[in-house]
């Protein structure tokens, strides 16, 4: 008798997950025929793209805009800390103010850029939304419970797996384990996205940052990324590691534009239409202020869409005005700047558009130059001098390796990710896009055994 009433428990449980999965997508579907997108029609184009290079206007009044009401957007980003603000205009670089191309953290913002690779793949059917974590065979160092591997890749997606598991990169609290079964409650948390990491490399056999490179980065031409700008956090807390990338302003800014024109790059269909439309749709309860898509925030307010990431680094595009607007802070010191700051800063912007210009004049375009933060004289390190500082340093408990990576001497820092060093003597290094000056505490025998920041 037992059996039997455990049986029936078990296929009713089943019965109401799938239930739940098929409401949850019936919501989605509603949510994009109904509402669409709540923003603004993400259907516009812009027909300006940039080359290997973007291009700037001459001046703010050649695009439309005001110098003087610019000025003070910008003197709101340096009372704040701004590290920098990018300013694109229909596809041509409005005003730039810091180094668009030193290479941040990207924190959550990533996030963005991994459901973009999720929205390629599935098209090509390699990875199948409806899948269960049971299918996946996905486990944790928790074991999942039964009801939890009912969570399928897409409820990952939508934030909707009831699955409430410690998660690196996340110190949140979170709801009590087992209290909403998969496709009932919506919860963001990082334990979703990274195991979304793992499923990913599992069903494609490529590698995260591989896939990025050759699926986004190359076709839309970014400057500055790198493989090295790519690294997992793995603590023992999970099986599923965080997976960081530093990237640039400029870099970041070309694939917000990407995503300003359909996932469509000069013709070329990178991302499917499909998905970058579902990507707008919040699939977040009514009651959030502010809704969530595939790793966008909908802010209906500023009449945006936002890649964002802890500090004050978020892409925000506005595709009603054909503008995207980068900021960065640097969460390396950590200098971190507020959203409501931020939100200061991008209405001061918005206010500054004195009218809109259907088209872009090329008479009045000159090449983008960045503006880099002073730098101490560097020369490329040589191998032969540096070779016995290419090791691992445990820094009284704060480890730190110095490697060759590609010809290049590298150090690299747990949790923020991997940095070009250059000689500014035979023992002093500069790191670049920390901006700061390295040298070495030697043991009786004149060998490194600790790295010193200055």
């Amino acid at each position: 008798m037992w059996s039997n009433k455990h049986h029936v428990k078990s296929l009713l449980t089943q019965l109401i997950i799938l239930i739940n999965a098929m409401k949850i997508n019936l919501i989605i579907f509603l949510a994009f025929i109904f509402c669409g997108n709540t923003v603004g029609d993400i259907a516009r184009t812009s027909t300006n793209f940039p080359n290997q290079e973007w291009f700037q206007y001459r001046t703010p009044e050649d695009a439309g805009w005001s110098s003087l009401k610019l000025k003070k957007a910008r003197a709101m980003a340096e009372k704040v800390g701004s590290s920098n603000v990018l300013i694109i205009y229909k596809g041509v670089v409005l005003q730039s103010w810091g180094d668009a191309s030193r290479r941040f953290c990207l924190h959550s913002a990533r996030k963005s850029t991994l459901l973009a690779l999720y929205g390629i793949y599935s098209s090509k059917n390699s990875i199948d939304l409806s899948s269960t974590l049971e299918e996946l065979g996905i486990d944790e160092v928790t074991p999942l419970t039964t009801k939890e591997k009912k969570a399928t890749i897409k409820h990952l997606i939508t934030c909707y797996s009831g699955i409430y598991l410690p998660s690196v990169s996340d110190g949140g609290s979170l709801p009590e384990r087992g209290s909403h079964l998969p496709g009932t409650h919506w919860y963001y948390n990082n334990w979703n996205f990274n195991t979304l990491n793992t499923i990913f490399t599992l069903k494609t056999k490529k590698e995260l940052t591989d896939a990025f490179i050759n699926d986004i980065a190359l076709p839309i031409q970014m400057e500055d990324f790198r493989k090295e700008d790519a690294f997992y956090i793995n603590e023992k807390i999970s099986l599923h590691p965080a997976y960081h990338m530093n990237m640039s302003s400029r870099d970041l800014a070309r694939f917000g534009l990407l995503y300003m024109n359909q996932g469509n790059w000069k013709g070329h269909q990178i991302v499917p239409e499909k998905w970058v439309s579902e990507s707008f749709v919040p699939y977040s309860p009514k009651e959030e202020k502010i809704g969530f898509g595939y790793a966008w925030w909908i802010h209906s307010e500023l009449k945006m869409y936002a890649a964002e990431g802890w500090g004050g680094h978020a892409l925000m595009i506005f595709p009603g005005q054909d503008l995207i607007i980068v900021h960065r802070a640097d969460t390396f010191v950590p200098k971190t700047v507020d959203w409501e700051e931020i939100k200061k800063i991008v209405k001061l912007i918005l206010s500054a558009q004195n009218e809109t210009k259907e088209s872009v004049d090329p008479s009045t375009l000159i090449p983008f130059k960045v503006l880099a933060n002073k730098q101490p004289a560097m020369s490329s390190p040589d191998s032969i001098t540096t070779m016995k500082f290419e090791k691992y340093y445990n820094n009284d408990g704060d480890p730190m390796t110095i490697k060759r990576s590609s010809g290049r001497l590298i150090l690299n820092i747990p949790y923020q990710g991997n940095f070009d060093l250059y000689s500014i003597n035979d023992s002093t290094f500069y790191v670049l896009e920390k901006e700061n000056i390295i040298h070495f505490e030697y043991d009786a025998r004149h060998e490194p055994i600790k790295i010193i920041f200055d």
